[in-house]
């Protein structure tokens, strides 16, 4: 059998690390070729073209997350075009699920959630929430939350699997004294990392902050993934040098610098608004930091709670 994994691949991605573990460990059992879906492309041409790939196969497994398949209108989203063209079954891993605009004031914040307005209770709000994974063979969710969000908007629950997303094995073990003295961190150490999206919660954190000991650090370490972030990122990074030396801002940090600064953090804080997963979340449990993170069902899953 042979199975072609669409998927980001070999790019600053958790997406792309959670598929490269996935390809690794599903090789030893079966033949899997790699298609790389391109951050960034909005042909339908394109999409054509990876399904012509992928139908070398006799299953693939999509890893989908909105933002690959372009903008979420009838007339940009690509997701179609990729399914069309699929001449072979497929299933699909979703690592997301639709929420509402947020954050970043001005026209573009205006923009999305105009488009939200547009689109919700119209037939095709409902296929971007689950009828775009009506014709797979199975879906994956990392959470019960997320199989559950699925059911409510239509889908069959026989055909969605819950497989948590895991802890990545192999993530380096830092030297917190390397982090220490490069960005100069005397007492308690908060740190907040990943992509920059206002979903994460950093301008609450920010806020926050006031209140904290003196002599404590937040530590906001991460980039944004795509353009439409680079706004709130911009703004964002502004925020936080406002705050003078109680925060450092790192931008994005390589595997090896990020484990560096994690051994020296003594608390990982996940103020998210709104979460499917957490990439971020499986790393900070890898390294062994203590975690103190938003009241969100898919985090309690992970403490063994009910969702």
């Amino acid at each position: 059998m042979k199975i072609a994994m669409l998927t980001s691949w070999q790019e600053a991605c958790g997406i792309a690390d959670y598929a490269a573990a996935l390809v690794a460990a599903l090789r030893a059992r079966v033949e899997v070729e790699v298609v790389s879906l391109a951050h960034g492309q909005t042909e339908a041409a394109y999409f054509r073209r990876l399904a012509q790939a992928c139908n070398r196969a006799d299953l693939v497994h999509v890893q989908h997350e909105y933002i690959f398949f372009g903008k979420r209108t009838p007339w940009a989203y690509r997701w179609p075009d990729l399914i069309r063209a699929l001449r072979v079954p497929y299933v699909v891993t979703s690592h997301t699920w639709l929420k509402p605009a947020q954050g970043g004031p001005g026209w573009k914040r205006s923009a999305r959630r105009l488009r939200d307005a547009l689109v919700r209770g119209t037939g095709w709000s409902a296929y971007l929430e689950a009828g775009q994974f009506k014709g797979a063979a199975g879906i994956i969710t990392h959470t019960r939350a997320h199989r559950g969000f699925l059911i409510r908007a239509g889908l069959s629950g026989e055909k969605i699997q819950v497989l948590p997303q895991g802890i990545p094995a192999g993530f380096p073990r830092g030297v917190a004294d390397r982090a220490r003295r490069r960005w100069q961190l005397t007492g308690p150490v908060v740190t907040l990392f990943g992509f920059l999206n206002p979903a994460k919660g950093h301008e609450l954190a920010l806020a926050a902050w006031e209140q904290m000991p003196r002599d404590a650090v937040l530590v906001i370490a991460g980039r944004a993934f795509s353009e439409r972030e680079r706004d709130y990122a911009r703004r964002l990074e502004q925020l936080a040098r406002q705050k003078g030396e109680r925060v450092r801002w790192t931008g994005y940090l390589e595997e090896p610098d990020l484990a560096d600064l994690l051994a020296a953090t003594d608390v990982v804080l996940m103020p998210y608004v709104h979460a499917t997963a957490s990439y971020a979340l499986s790393l900070a449990l890898a390294t062994g930091r203590p975690v103190l993170a938003s009241d969100l069902a898919p985090f309690r899953e992970i403490r063994g709670e009910q969702a």
